[in-house]
């Protein structure tokens, strides 16, 4: 989430003014900050009510601009609360623009706050956080056909990778400056005390209190903490992590040259600050999922055999014990081996084109045993992590585990004809069908409505393919159509179906 920018308000009980439309920027600034707290106060209970209250403070900053163009306090709240928004899926529902247009309005924001200060490291790190977010998102097949598409993803991380390295830049200037702050401030406290009790007794014998009639703020300038650059170093591997996967999709980019960045500018610096911080959990998941992406495109790449993928896939999650098991960890992993196992696939498809070969049967039967252990792999161990009580999104993890028999199923079809997937198809299927359901009913429950739609329709997807009733595809699909058509899309393209699959779910 955006880093919060704080302020400080008196402690003095405010009077109601007598003119109660804002006349100064800050009256604007406490205006709208009052419309945060209000919205914070209801985002658990009552979404519609929170959601009104936060779009009521983006009018109140979008009415401050309009006055005060060069308030960088009033730009920054507008930016930042746009984007927390764009990352709350209960309160968008609400919001008149979706996701996307709203985090490109975010983006705007950010970049009209620069235009008034480059100097502030929280602003640098949020508008990393956007360009990501805007990547992710238009990296998904569904908005392959958006307007927005245009904008290339890998533009978008790449960017965003600038912003957070200058954040750390700032941020290590100002956490080195900051070793010597406390003694400079003493001495500087000292001076000005003397200096203020000099005037006070000349102009003032008898000194008397004067109250103001209204409040006062001031921005809390919080000293940068190595928390704080912890915070964008995990950042900027996540986002390198981006780069490397949509590199390795694409079959362009150089892995070594990502690499070397990694290695350069942040492994050795990622370690002091894991120890530093005692944050060696996190920055051991991002590690692990660096690795694990370099691999695959080093594998996309011809860099690495089978053998080597497969045993840096092992070794990047060894450090995680399976006494103690970790849901993220659990997770991740299991994202890893179903990425291994398409590079996998990619490969066998390759070899096919190429035309036969005498060894082909016997190769064919290898993949499909190294795809079919792992794609088991990652079921087990999203079946774990689904036990966990500390597990998050659990209605993603069952549609992964859903995802998996279906990947499992593929294995049963040309050109790979695995006999155990041939043989456990109907299984398979009555299986993927019970995660769906499981899915859709947790995200009904938390309120998440793209899993649940997305759940939904691949339930009614998998029950078309098995018994060939349509009726529940079709009952769903005229509610979303379009969105129906790109996840059934979706699936065919992620290999979830066979052939005769689409004909049979009638699209």
């Amino acid at each position: 989430m955006p880093k919060q920018k704080q302020f400080l308000k008196s402690q003095r009980k405010p009077t109601k003014p007598k003119n109660t439309i804002p006349q100064t920027a800050n009256e604007f600034l406490a205006v709208g900050v009052d419309l945060e707290e209000a919205g914070e106060k209801w985002r658990a209970g009552d979404a519609q009510k929170s959601a009104r209250f936060f779009l009521r403070a983006l009018d109140d900053y979008e009415n401050g601009l309009q006055h005060f163009r060069g308030s960088f306090d009033l730009a920054y709240n507008r930016a930042r609360l746009q984007y927390e928004l764009a990352q709350q899926p209960r309160l968008l529902r609400h919001v008149p623009e979706g996701t996307l247009d709203l985090l490109r309005t975010a983006l705007n924001s950010h970049r009209y706050a620069l235009e008034i200060s480059q100097e502030n490291a929280d602003l640098l790190f949020n508008t990393g956080q956007v360009l990501t977010s805007l990547g992710e998102l238009v990296s998904e097949e569904r908005y392959r056909n958006h307007d927005a598409a245009v904008v290339d993803p890998l533009e978008l991380f790449q960017e965003a990778l600038t912003f957070f390295q200058r954040c750390l830049s700032l941020q290590e200037l100002q956490f080195s400056q900051s070793d010597l702050a406390p003694q400079r401030q003493s001495i500087e406290a000292d001076r000005n005390a003397i200096e203020t009790t000099s005037k006070d007794l000349s102009e003032h014998p008898h000194p008397v209190l004067q109250p103001s009639d209204e409040d006062t703020w001031a921005t809390i300038m919080e000293p940068v903490t190595n928390q704080a650059l912890m915070d964008t170093l995990l950042a900027q591997v996540e986002t390198l992590t981006s780069i490397c996967g949509l590199s390795s999709i694409r079959g362009i980019g150089d892995p070594d040259r990502i690499d070397e960045y990694y290695r350069n500018s942040l492994h050795d610096k990622l370690l002091v600050f894991a120890k530093e911080t005692g944050r060696h959990h996190e920055a051991s998941l991002a590690q692990a999922k660096y690795r694990c992406t370099l691999a695959d495109a080093n594998f996309t790449a011809t860099m690495l055999d089978i053998p080597t993928y497969e045993k840096e896939l092992m070794g990047a999650y060894d450090i995680f014990p399976d006494s103690d098991p970790d849901p993220q960890a659990l997770c991740d992993r299991a994202d890893a081996e179903i990425v291994f196992a398409a590079g996998v696939q990619k490969v066998w498809r390759q070899v096919m084109e190429r035309g036969p070969v005498e060894s082909m049967p016997e190769d064919g039967a290898r993949l499909s045993i190294i795809r079919w252990k792992h794609l088991t792999k990652a079921l087990d161990n999203l079946t774990v992590a689904g036990k966990l009580p500390n597990a998050k999104n659990l209605p993603r993890i069952h549609l992964r585990r859903g995802d998996c028999e279906l990947l499992r199923r593929r294995l049963g079809a040309a050109p790979s004809n695995y006999d155990i997937a041939l043989k456990s198809a109907s299984t398979l299927l009555k299986n993927a069908e019970i995660y769906y359901r499981g899915a859709a009913r947790l995200a009904k429950a938390e309120a998440a409505a793209d899993e649940e739609v997305e759940a939904s329709i691949k339930e009614a997807v998998v029950i078309a393919v098995s018994t060939g009733d349509h009726s529940q595809l079709h009952e769903r699909s005229d509610l979303q159509r379009a969105r129906a058509q790109e996840i059934i899309e979706d699936m065919n393209e992620e290999g979830l179906l066979w052939e005769d699959d689409m004909k049979s779910s009638g699209f």
